[in-house]
């Protein structure tokens, strides 16, 4: 499963909300998982809810055509709402009141999944619209932000995942940045896509030889055995990879020096292995996202659906002169 970018749609003032509107109504027209008008009253009530009741200055959805539907995530920064007004907030419908509550009621009502994260650093509101998730589904969750350099266009970074008993992960970042980074990127994907991952050395050389004639690029990927209780890690490049246990670094992921998909000869690896203990979590960043990233100020966003951890990160950590892409990765057990 591999993942389009996200278009970033700044929302300040009511003229915002409609250009939300239409752009979602585009990106909707023809899903099948979707009934008419849905798609754009949720996102409405989110872009509305953004200008009355985000600090000045308002935020941001991020919006991208997923499965047979839609995902939207709103994101801003504060003030956020108390934890006695969270459970209102996403009740099961109906719920009858005013403000803030009643429109992510419609939101939630509306979504096939939906998440709602809230600090007084801002708000995070995830939801999916289109078909219900199948029953069991595969025991993973994943989720990610995307997010192209401008907010629109190409991104030069994709990331895609492979569950199953065992769970390959992959974040790459073609050079540069547009159409070009973008097909850099989507060979290395190609090469993932390509058959199980079970050899991580094997994998880079596969992706080394896709990506020749592209401008080449950098990756890391992860393959998680629960069963066994391991992970292996291979990177080559800036990637950041952190394996997170009780909501703290269990593991820093380490990647080697080099370029994929030059004409130099592919750049040498170095697996690193480590324990995946019950809990555990995956985060994979490309370098649009700063390295020294932490989740300190976020209690609990752990337990929270991985989008949601994925918008917090980019949100709070982004370049502003980059793509950037953040992959969260857990069982679908949760987070004890």
């Amino acid at each position: 499963m591999s993942e389009r970018e996200h278009r970033l749609h700044i929302v300040v003032a009511e003229e915002d909300v409609g250009a939300l509107r239409r752009a979602v109504a585009r990106m909707s027209a023809g899903r099948p998982g979707l009934r008419p008008g849905v798609a754009e009253l949720v996102a409405t009530e989110l872009g509305t809810n953004l200008v009355r009741h985000a600090r000045p200055g308002g935020g941001h959805v991020l919006a991208r055509a997923t499965g047979d539907g839609i995902e939207l995530i709103s994101v801003d920064r504060g003030p956020g709402m108390s934890y006695a007004d969270l459970p209102r907030a996403v009740a099961a419908p109906p719920y009858r009141g005013g403000g803030l509550n009643a429109g992510l009621g419609v939101v939630r009502s509306n979504s096939a999944e939906f998440d709602c994260y809230s600090t007084r650093g801002g708000t995070v509101v995830y939801a999916r619209l289109g078909a219900d998730a199948p029953a069991g589904g595969s025991g993973w969750r994943c989720g990610g932000v995307n997010v192209p350099l401008g907010g629109d266009g190409e991104s030069g970074d994709a990331w895609a995942v492979a569950p199953d008993r065992r769970l390959a992960a992959l974040v790459v970042d073609g050079l540069g940045h547009g159409p070009a980074a973008s097909l850099a990127s989507r060979a290395a994907v190609a090469a993932f896509d390509d058959g199980p991952v079970t050899d991580l050395g094997g994998l880079v050389k596969h992706a080394h030889e896709a990506m020749r004639g592209t401008r080449g690029g950098v990756l890391g990927v992860c393959l998680i055995d629960p069963g066994s209780g391991e992970f292996t890690y291979a990177a080559v490049g800036n990637i950041t990879g952190r394996v997170l246990t009780g909501g703290r670094t269990a593991h820093h992921l380490l990647d080697r020096p080099g370029t994929l998909g030059t004409h130099l000869p592919v750049p040498s690896t170095r697996l690193q292995q480590g324990r995946w203990e019950p809990g555990s979590v995956l985060v994979l960043t490309s370098d649009g996202i700063r390295s020294g990233w932490n989740l300190d100020d976020h209690p609990r966003v752990l337990e929270h659906h991985p989008a949601i951890v994925a918008a917090v990160v980019h949100r709070d950590f982004a370049r502003p002169t980059d793509d950037a892409t953040v992959l969260v990765v857990r069982a679908s057990g949760g987070v004890p």
